[in-house]
């Protein structure tokens, strides 16, 4: 099961890149120009989902959104 938590994903996220030694390129609210929240997660018209859950964002580095797939390392 995956858990949708903002703040605990950021700061998963947080612990992630400095345990790593990696830059940080997700945005530390979690707020996308696309105007959802990263980490959160978003059920679309079509029945998918997409978000970023604590457990990834403490165990993968984030560099982009899932929602809009913009990127943020260019």
């Amino acid at each position: 099961m995956k858990t949708y938590n903002p703040i605990q994903a950021s700061i998963a996220q947080a612990h992630y890149c400095a345990s790593k030694g990696y830059p940080r390129f997700a945005p530390a609210g979690g707020s996308c120009a696309c105007g959802l929240n990263i980490y959160q997660e978003h059920q679309w018209p079509d029945g998918h989902t997409s978000g970023i859950s604590v457990e990834e964002a403490g165990g993968t580095l984030i560099t982009g959104c899932p929602h809009c797939h913009r990127t943020y390392c260019d």
